[in-house]
């Protein structure tokens, strides 16, 4: 960014422990508030982002006027995908948690003339296909209906897999609205995909010199210690696994499975490798890294339990992926520089 340009602002809804928000500042944006309910997100997300405004409420009592929101060039929201997600009853709109959605474009409307220039919404990767396309039919019309320019083309389900380093198997739909007010067509290209062979090992982001607590081992009086040691004998332990309701499945690509926000329930849905002091579970801090959290720069609130921190770890975006996106969107809304209305 040279001199003259003047910093992008953003602001965050669904923050939860900032994913959005470490992205965009990775591409010179400056974050000038976010917002989440969840108090336990709120702990690790200040200890992170002391400088970034969090207003920890539930967005359906966000206000731009009550809440003295300044207005953004940009608005962040992954919102909650519960509702639409193929693990949960994909009840959709009929979910309260579908309808938190409304909200965002409420917000956006109380902007009113100084509403976001750009939108980066992200969900699971079944909203597009929810309730036979009727479900993205509405999100679709909502945006538009709001001033935005939104197609299909502005929705693309990215794996972190195809366009990072990152060795995770995680498909998430990610979308991007333009203000019609600002840009005279709908001229968003999402990135290409990583080069060929980019992909890091995954045993690279694990801790294999040291020996993790003893929590996070299997021992063999564990419920499912026999499971995953018979399924580790076969299939060899240059492997992760993972098991699923009553089985134990193996990653055959050589990556991670997508980390979830249950992963810390018991056993169930969370990466397990054999290391050479036994049979444990991915810890927080290496599903961490998994998301592009580099231990550089992130911070695990010690306060927190295990279980906390796989759900807010589980339930964020991959970095390095949005960064990407960041990017693109960064670069558009310089692109108006010099032009009226910016």
């Amino acid at each position: 960014m040279n001199k003259n340009e003047r910093k992008i602002t953003v602001g965050c809804l669904f923050a939860a422990i900032g994913g959005f928000c470490k992205a965009f500042q990775q591409h010179g944006a400056t974050v000038l508030w976010a917002n989440e309910k969840d108090r336990f997100a709120a702990e690790t997300f200040r200890l992170n982002f002391p400088d970034i405004r969090y207003i920890e409420k539930p967005v359906e009592e966000l206000s731009v006027h009550g809440d003295r929101l300044p207005p953004v060039d940009v608005l962040t929201a992954g919102f909650p995908c519960q509702a639409f997600s193929i693990a949960g009853e994909k009840r959709g709109f009929d979910d309260p948690r579908g309808l938190l959605f409304l909200h965002i474009i409420r917000i956006v409307r109380e902007f009113g003339q100084n509403k976001p220039k750009i939108l980066l919404l992200e969900n699971v990767k079944n909203l597009k296909a929810h309730d036979k396309g009727r479900t993205f039919k509405r999100i679709q019309t909502e945006i538009q209906r709001a001033g935005y320019w939104f197609s299909d083309a502005n929705a693309r389900i990215l794996n972190t897999a195809d366009y990072t380093d990152i060795p995770q198997n995680r498909e998430r739909v990610f979308m991007v609205a333009m203000s019609q007010s600002h840009f005279p067509a709908n001229t968003f290209v999402f990135p290409d995909k990583a080069s060929p062979g980019k992909l890091r090992s995954v045993w690279s982001f694990l801790d294999l010199q040291t020996k993790p607590a003893d929590t996070f081992y299997f021992t063999p009086e564990s419920q499912y210690y026999e499971l995953f040691r018979q399924e580790i004998e076969k299939g060899g332990r240059n492997h992760i696994y993972q098991l699923r309701r009553s089985y134990v499945r193996k990653n055959m690509s050589n990556m991670c499975f997508t980390l979830m926000a249950n992963m810390g329930e018991g056993g169930h849905n969370q990466p397990v490798i054999r290391d050479r002091w036994g049979i444990r579970k991915l810890t927080p801090r290496e599903c961490a890294r998994l998301q592009g959290y580099e231990d550089a720069w992130f911070k695990i609130p010690a306060s927190l339990s295990n279980t906390q921190i796989y759900k807010q770890i589980g339930n964020s975006v991959t970095v390095p992926l949005v960064a990407r996106l960041a990017e693109r969107i960064v670069q558009h809304i310089q692109s108006l520089s010099g032009k009226s209305g910016v």
